[in-house]
């Protein structure tokens, strides 16, 4: 039986393979362990503007969605310099070579968990962390129960090629670095569900929202439970029962229309407008006014009355009814793609 791979450390020496992994988590972490503290924060910083600029183009109603993606880019160079940064910074200083570096298995297990027993030649353990890291990481994507568990692995992973890789250990380095790991990987894998939870993306599937929305427009949807109606908002809901009965939607298929009447307010179509408590309602974004009478009608509580844009062609309230606010999914607040059609909803 092959014999393990053993490292060994002189205890006071730096570890570049450390400042690797260190920055591998938090770019900026491994400058800081060496030393380069302004490196280091320049690093953090950079990424977190980084990532907030992300943010913002993707999911905020004035950011482009194109530039967003983009930037990932030179945020992925970033965080590969960040690492190769952090390495010679305490390489230059540190007589340990790849072979002598403990942490290097950590590092090759941080990538993919059962590398680093691989590295040490501890084959069974290596499978075995391998298989488990890949298949509850697609479990988790199933499941958002089970996420907690892919940075466990890792974790334990890492923690086990460390352990098996040297005689002399540094357990506060080593738990604080397990302890960051967890949380930021428990942090990433999280995003999924988190948007899930927080934005609908939809695809616009029909004509009836022209010329604000055009066919295959892809829209953003904000999920706020504290969302209250507002006129003229376009909306995205459920299918509600008459639309199903009488134009043959399926009951988990989506809607979007745009809110023109509240509770208690009284609606009426008429002479090619919407009127509200008898007034008319300036809408500068319809191509057509209406051809069509309907109401006056009082709006009911716990009730909403839509139309689409494309008055003429849209089946909404005025042939089926009132819909209820229970089925309203949320306010649509951008088009995010195609990239010259992005813009904001409000």
């Amino acid at each position: 039986m092959a014999r393990s791979r053993v490292y060994v450390r002189a205890g006071s020496t730096s570890s570049p393979w450390l400042a690797v992994n260190l920055s591998a988590v938090v770019p900026g972490w491994g400058q800081i362990y060496g030393g380069a503290w302004t490196k280091g924060i320049c690093f953090l910083l950079t990424t977190l503007f980084g990532i907030g600029w992300i943010v913002h183009a993707i999911f905020l109603p004035s950011g482009n969605t194109v530039r967003g993606l983009w930037l990932l880019l030179p945020l992925g160079g970033l965080y590969l310099m960040s690492l190769w940064d952090s390495y010679h910074t305490v390489a230059r200083h540190s007589p340990l070579t790849i072979n002598q570096d403990p942490w290097y298995p950590v590092f090759l297990s941080h990538v993919l968990p059962g590398m680093g027993q691989l590295n040490l030649q501890l084959a069974l353990w290596g499978v075995s962390f391998l298989l488990l890291g890949i298949g509850f990481g697609f479990l988790a994507n199933l499941n958002a129960n089970l996420l907690p568990i892919p940075p466990l692995i890792w974790a334990i992973g890492c923690g086990h090629a460390y352990i098996r890789a040297t005689r002399t250990h540094q357990w506060t380095m080593l738990l604080g670095f397990l302890a960051v790991l967890i949380t930021i990987r428990l942090a990433v894998g999280s995003i999924p569900a988190v948007v899930r939870l927080t934005v609908e993306q939809c695809i616009v599937p029909s004509e009836s929202m022209v010329p604000t929305l055009q066919v295959d427009d892809l829209i953003l949807v904000n999920k706020a439970r504290t969302y209250t109606p507002q006129l003229q908002d376009i909306i995205v809901f459920e299918a509600p029962p008459q639309a199903i009965a009488l134009d043959q939607l399926q009951p988990d298929d989506l809607v979007v229309k745009r809110i023109l009447g509240l509770p208690g307010q009284q609606v009426a179509v008429q002479n090619g407008q919407v009127w509200i408590n008898g007034s008319p309602v300036v809408e500068p974004y319809l191509a057509q006014p209406p051809d069509y009478l309907w109401g006056p009608e009082t709006v009911p509580d716990n009730q909403l009355f839509v139309l689409g844009d494309n008055r003429n062609s849209s089946a909404d309230s005025h042939r089926w009814g009132f819909i209820s606010q229970s089925l309203v999914v949320g306010p649509a607040y951008k088009i995010y793609w195609p990239p010259q059609r992005i813009q904001p909803l409000s």
